[in-house]
């Protein structure tokens, strides 16, 4: 076919036509590499999230009681490993898991060491003071290095990604803040209780690393004592509030307890199941909200009342299912915990990865992780 037509045009010639030529298209526009990275100075906040439910933690919650009742307790090290296995593996930030790695033989040489300690201190006494008071100096002695390799051993084993968690803490440095912490909570009488849950937090926190990064945290003192004595002082306050009206219009001793007292002595019940969880959520927000992890900065939302709330109702959904219920009722919790968490990231995650802790020799790593074990529960 010819690639040109003619056409008659208005004095009966023929109009030569051209084959149409589509106009060729604009340039495109210059990529802007700047806007794959971000400015300056930019701090993205990323959420952690938790992907677990009831119905699956269900299964190993149960098999676990299982073989720990069976076992005569033995198993309850294998327990912990599976469930914080779990948990661990269902946590993310950052499209990132988290992994506990510990190994159950570790948890069960810690637990029968602290068990006979327990035992020569509850059972010594019986049948002589001098052992009940051998018991009670060797509590004391050998608790804080106890302590100190728990938090070695699950610092250890805790894993972000391919990094590993660090706990630097000295055993004299423990020993120090334990008993700093105790003489001030005796002879205080237990006011200043709060100051040794701050002196205890930081050991805690400013021992701790990831790779290269250190955590740090940076909470002045005050915000304990809020966090304790503010619930205290609402309680009290609202038990105080509720019983002068009883007084006044609810007391009637010819007739017995009038409804009014009724409802005063289950609010004294509820107020005081309220006053744990409220003063637990304080501290853990208090907490967080100061920690930091090099120049990254996290951020706690939970709300105390909304934490109390699920607290009680996992106690009366425990009770109501005799105990079925516990799988979802921890599920529950810990996934409120966990995604009312956030980081505030000034480093990428990909560089909080690449900077990894120069590893120790392979003789002090053997040995350091000899001494590591766990007696918590």
């Amino acid at each position: 076919m010819n690639q040109y037509s003619a056409s008659p045009d208005a004095d009966g010639g023929r109009e030569i036509h051209f084959p149409q030529v589509p106009d060729p298209a604009p340039p495109a526009p210059p990529i802007d590499d700047s806007t794959t990275l971000p400015p300056p100075g930019f701090i993205a906040q990323r959420r952690f999230e938790f992907h677990g439910n009831g119905s699956e933690y269900f299964g190993i919650w149960i098999s676990n009681l299982i073989l720990t009742i069976i076992t005569i307790g033995f198993y309850a090290p294998w327990a912990k490993v599976r469930r914080l296995r779990y948990f661990y593996g269902h946590t993310k930030l950052a499209n990132r898991a988290f992994d506990f790695t510990g190994i159950p033989t570790k948890i069960l040489v810690g637990r029968l060491i602290a068990a006979a300690v327990y035992f020569i201190f509850a059972f010594g006494g019986q049948y002589s003071p001098k052992v009940a008071v051998a018991g009670f100096v060797l509590l004391f002695l050998v608790l804080p290095w106890l302590l100190r390799a728990t938090f070695r051993f699950n610092a250890r084993n805790s894993k972000y990604s391919n990094s590993r968690l660090f706990f630097s803490g000295s055993t004299a440095q423990i020993y120090k803040t334990l008993l700093l912490c105790l003489l001030i909570t005796v002879f205080t009488l237990g006011i200043m209780t709060p100051y040794a849950i701050w002196l205890y937090k930081r050991y805690q926190f400013n021992h701790l690393h990831l790779g290269q990064l250190d955590f740090k945290l940076n909470v002045d003192v005050g915000r304990y004592f809020s966090a304790i004595y503010v619930p205290y002082f609402f309680v009290l306050g609202a038990l105080f509030i509720g019983g002068m009206l009883l007084a006044v219009t609810g007391l009637n001793p010819s007739s017995g307890l009038s409804a009014a007292a009724i409802g005063f002595m289950a609010t004294l019940y509820f107020m005081l199941f309220l006053i744990v969880p409220l003063i637990q959520a304080r501290l853990y927000k208090a907490t967080w909200n100061h920690v930091s992890l090099a120049k990254n900065r996290f951020e706690c939302n939970i709300n105390q009342w909304r934490y109390s709330w699920i607290v009680i109702t996992n106690w009366l959904a425990r009770i109501v299912s005799f105990g079925l219920l516990s799988a979802w009722a921890a599920v529950r919790i810990y996934r409120y915990k966990i995604e009312s968490l956030s980081v505030h990231l000034v480093d990428s995650p990909n560089d909080l990865l690449t900077l990894a802790r120069q590893e120790p020799s392979a003789f002090a790593e053997e040995l350091t992780d000899i001494l590591d074990i766990d007696v918590s529960l």
